[in-house]
């Protein structure tokens, strides 16, 4: 099976997710002893929809050292036209993983982003559950604060004064993303992963999507029930524009390469 497979113009890594946690510490180590940093994105439906639109967030996305698919739906039309990624791996299945990486190897983890408040009972959820021990600290920004040039080098500094090994950043898409590629050159940590809401599932401010679920691609209608008004417009009306990202490859795939 091919370690890298292209859908939407997307290269996206085919791990699994036992290869994606030793993708990331090898990375991890190699970019510690080399003073370099990566950053990883999570491809779901919305992203990929994005990825086409914002241009932007394209280059956010071209940057990334990972790919992972995040999305049932990318999933499955990858084995629909016989080129299938392993499994999904979204941010929120990834980042206990990490965190669990963090505590077994003494990596410095940095949360970013979130509500006030969210990152401090995520945190102490870690550690009431689980006991983890590892160097944690967190900042959440004010709002607007990447508009701001004050603003958006105090909070790099805040980052930076604690010389993370890992950056999460919770900031949402594409804002995250795009934070992360047009600063890279000033933060000061060897990998970082926008995550989307896990620090929020994690703290339990909000719900995640039962199992059942997350394995038959419904989750993200778990979460517009959540929060209707927020996310009609993601849903229903900007992510309607990946129906015609399936058209279009489609046709590129018959006209091309063949089927």
């Amino acid at each position: 099976m091919a370690d890298k497979v292209i859908l939407f113009d997307i290269e996206f890594n085919n791990f699994s997710t036992e290869e994606t946690i030793s993708m990331v510490e090898g990375l991890l180590e190699r970019n510690k002893v080399n003073g370099r940093f990566d950053y990883i994105v999570t491809p779901n439906v919305d992203h990929v929809v994005n990825f086409h639109k914002n241009s932007r967030f394209r280059q956010a996305y071209e940057k990334a050292v990972f790919k992972l698919v995040d999305g049932a739906p990318i999933l499955f039309y990858s084995k629909v036209v016989r080129n299938p990624l392993k499994e999904k791996l979204s941010g929120s299945d990834l980042t206990p993983l990490i965190f669990k990486l963090a505590n077994e190897r003494k990596y410095r983890v940095f949360i970013f982003g979130s509500l006030p408040g969210v990152p401090e009972r995520a945190i102490k959820n870690l550690k009431d559950n689980y006991n983890y021990n590892f160097p944690i600290s967190f900042y959440s920004p004010p709002f607007g604060f990447e508009n701001s040039k004050e603003l958006l080098q105090a909070s790099i500094q805040k980052i930076n004064e604690f010389e993370p090994d890992i950056l999460l950043v919770s900031l949402g898409s594409p804002k995250g993303e795009i934070f992360l590629y047009e600063n890279s050159e000033n933060i000061k940590a060897a990998l970082a992963l926008q995550i989307g809401a896990s620090i929020d599932f994690i703290a339990g401010r909000i719900k995640r999507a039962p199992k059942w679920m997350q394995r038959i691609g419904l989750e993200w209608f778990y979460r517009f029930l959540k929060e209707p008004k927020r996310l009609f417009k993601r849903y229903f009306i900007n992510d309607s524009y990946f129906i015609v990202l399936i058209i279009k490859d489609l046709f590129k795939r018959i006209f091309k390469r063949g089927f």
